[in-house]
């Protein structure tokens, strides 16, 4: 969606518009705010997205680059994020880290369903996962699942959520350490049945299982991503399988589906809504 400025709007007028005197400052916020989704653009390419004129956007990108906010790159003749941009940022992810901006959503998902919800938690160094939030159900579970512990991604939901997203050569690194299911002992799947099992997933937009990590458990999960559009973890719910319906996994997966994207949305990535 393009953000319209009208071009007569300037400093201190209000046109009849009440938000006219804030023009500059719209204007200022939609070019930091295009800049910081693009990543690197031209004075022309704001220019045309933001329907302002050339002389406007670099007025502003000037103002912009003084606060270090934006910089410019002399050879490419472009502007990306600056510094100070990049550091007021770093501060807002300390304070909100992700199982904070999850819980809204967790919640959300429980009260939809009333089954228990959890965040899952990608360990790039290790290859491996966590539990790293929870949200309770009115129906308490009768099995617990192991909190901050970590696990394997080959098995159960949330962890083939997260690895049908990783890079091929670190899924073969995983198949290659990882030994049979926890639960049901399953062995590990070969190569081609593991693609079959992840295409299915990316058709989906969500992953089940039944009884891999968690005896008398049916998971359902999706991936959740981050600001670079890298999966970071899963969204997931557990059903213990004496009530699990097949109508149920539709309902489950779309719901979990539009809140893990939801969730992606607010940690920054950029990969739409299923």
């Amino acid at each position: 969606m393009k953000h319209r400025a009208s071009p007569t709007a300037g400093p201190g007028t209000t046109n009849g518009d009440p938000q006219s005197a804030f023009g500059p400052v719209i204007r200022t916020l939609h070019l930091l705010r295009f800049v910081g989704e693009r990543g690197r653009t031209t004075i022309r390419e704001a220019s045309a997205f933001l329907e302002l004129a050339p002389s406007t956007v670099h007025r502003l990108l000037d103002i912009l680059v003084r606060d270090g906010m934006v910089e410019r790159d002399p050879v490419e003749r472009s502007y990306r994020i600056g510094p100070e941009l990049f550091r007021i940022s770093a501060r807002v992810v300390e304070r909100y880290d992700i199982r904070t901006l999850a819980l809204p959503f967790m919640h959300e998902i429980v009260k939809s369903c009333n089954e228990a919800c959890f965040l899952g938690l990608y360990l790039p160094v290790s290859r491996k996962m966590i539990f790293a939030e929870k949200v309770e159900s009115s129906q308490l579970l009768q099995y617990q699942f192991p909190m901050n512990t970590p696990l394997s991604v080959l098995w159960g939901a949330d962890g083939i959520a997260i690895l049908a997203y990783l890079p091929a050569d670190e899924i073969d690194l995983i198949l290659a350490e990882e030994g049979p299911a926890p639960s049901s002992g399953e062995a590990p799947p070969s190569r081609a049945t593991l693609r079959r099992q992840i295409a299915k997933l990316k058709e989906n937009g969500f992953a089940l299982t039944r009884g891999q990590k968690i005896a008398g458990g049916v998971g359902i999960a999706a991936p959740v991503f981050g600001a670079d559009n890298r999966v970071v973890g899963s969204l997931g719910v557990s059903v213990p399988q004496t009530k699990f319906k097949a109508a149920d996994e539709q309902c489950l997966g779309r719901l979990l589906r539009e809140k893990a994207a939801a969730l992606s949305d607010r940690l920054g990535a950029s990969i739409g809504t299923p």
